[in-house]
């Protein structure tokens, strides 16, 4: 597995990607308000297989709302 996963969708769901990791984020703090990244939230951006799906679902999911709704 690579130590380095890249981010392959837009910079919008990169922040919106970020805003989760952080609402979920369980590491724990140290004093200078540093977090470990350990957490499952962190670990996952670590997969890029993960992180591929992530831009593949997104991708997937608005041909489909544009599919369902084309008269």
């Amino acid at each position: 597995m690579s130590l380095i996963a890249i981010w392959h969708g837009t910079a919008e769901a990169a922040f919106a990607l970020q805003r989760a990791v952080e609402h979920n984020c369980t590491c724990e703090q140290n004093s200078a308000g540093q977090r470990s990244g350990k957490c499952p939230a962190h670990q996952a951006l670590l997969d890029q297989r993960f992180l591929d799906g992530l831009v593949l679902a997104a991708y997937l999911r608005e041909r489909l709302l544009e599919a369902e709704w084309r008269t």
